[in-house]
């Protein structure tokens, strides 16, 4: 049958149908019949071999070939036998992105993991084919530090789109009704923050992000209740009937070892910050103190008692098996420092 411009479909007279099998153990046609003028068909066949192998049939019209979903019932009729065929044109006015969603991984070293899975819809009663083999009739643009880029599993092959640098063509025919197509690559810490524009309108777009600490704005999106996939936690974003003209700007944390010079600096300036305190307060008590009182500096066994004492708290505070040893022989050390420098001020006297 064909769709008509009433709506209703016709039947199509003179068409060969062909049976396939295809199994673990072998695959290929099988039988075939011609279509009656009322569009009818009939085969009659055993199945045999292996248990998982699947039976449908098949007609190509247009240049096209239509499939019907596999025949599960030792006697298939009705819609679950029907094959619909298609008119074609290249007007790609009937062709929607129903639903984008956009997937980053957690960073495996220096990279991170993206799916972006696309919901193409054609909404017309006609197969949209490419005007030819260089003018595809979809495409999308990827981020130019894009690596590895490759078609996943899904309605649309990776024979029937064209990879090149920033962009997938597509080329492949979109019957009526809704196709998938995933896409997958790796991008770099230096692509980040990424600005990605979406290009054409979207009905549903989702955007999931493994990192807890990376973020997304823009494209109307709003975070909803996070989503489990496959063991892993994703913080989940969504916008409906999204513009075309509309960015998705996603954020992540620099890695560990950007973040160390930062630290670093950091640590250098606390320090230097708490020794001119130091020196203020120490400034502070000669400037309060009697003119006629002299300020000491404490003693080397007033020093060794508070290292001691620090000692002592330190461990207090995370007391375990491991540092235990370790402790206990820098305060034996200690201590035999603190004899000998109180034996030596006793000299002195």
């Amino acid at each position: 049958m064909r769709p008509s411009a009433g709506g209703a479909p016709v039947p199509v007279a003179g068409q060969w149908v062909v049976l396939h099998r295809v199994g673990s153990d072998s695959a290929g046609p099988v039988d075939s019949a011609r279509s009656s003028p009322s569009g009818r068909f009939r085969i009659r066949y055993t199945t045999w071999g292996a248990e998982d192998a699947l039976y449908f049939v098949s007609s190509r019209y247009g240049g096209i070939a239509y499939f019907s979903p596999p025949l599960r019932a030792d006697t298939v009729r009705g819609d679950d036998a029907d094959v619909m065929v298609y008119e074609t044109t290249t007007d790609t006015a009937a062709l929607h992105v129903q639903g984008r969603h956009f997937v980053l991984s957690m960073p495996r070293g220096a990279r991170r993991a993206v799916a972006e899975i696309f919901e193409i819809e054609n909404d017309g009663t006609h197969t949209i084919v490419a005007r030819d083999s260089l003018t595809p009739f979809w495409m999308t643009h990827l981020p130019l530090e894009a690596e590895s880029i490759a078609v996943a599993p899904g309605d649309v092959s990776a024979g029937a789109v064209v990879l090149r640098p920033g962009r997938a063509e597509l080329y492949a025919p979109i019957s009526p009704g809704v196709r998938q197509l995933v896409l997958t690559y790796s991008l770099p810490d230096n692509a980040f923050p990424l600005a990605h524009p979406l290009e054409r309108p979207v009905s549903v777009l989702e955007v999931l992000l493994e990192e807890p600490r990376a973020s997304v704005e823009g494209a109307r999106l709003g975070e909803v209740a996070p989503a489990a996939i496959q063991g892993r936690n994703f913080k989940r974003y969504l916008g409906q009937d999204v513009p075309g003209s509309a960015v998705i700007r996603v954020s992540v944390p620099p890695p560990i070892e950007r973040n160390q010079g930062s630290v670093r600096l950091l640590a250098s300036a606390i320090g230097f910050v708490m020794a001119v305190a130091f020196a203020i307060w120490i400034f502070g008590r000669y400037q309060r103190a009697p003119k006629s009182v002299v300020l000491n500096p404490p003693s080397r066994v007033d020093a060794l008692v508070w290292s001691l004492a620090a000692l002592d708290a330190r461990f207090e505070k995370q007391p375990s098996d491991d540092a235990r040893a370790a402790y206990e022989r820098e305060r034996a050390r200690l201590k035999d420092e603190i004899a000998r420098a109180l034996a030596e001020e006793q000299r002195s006297l």
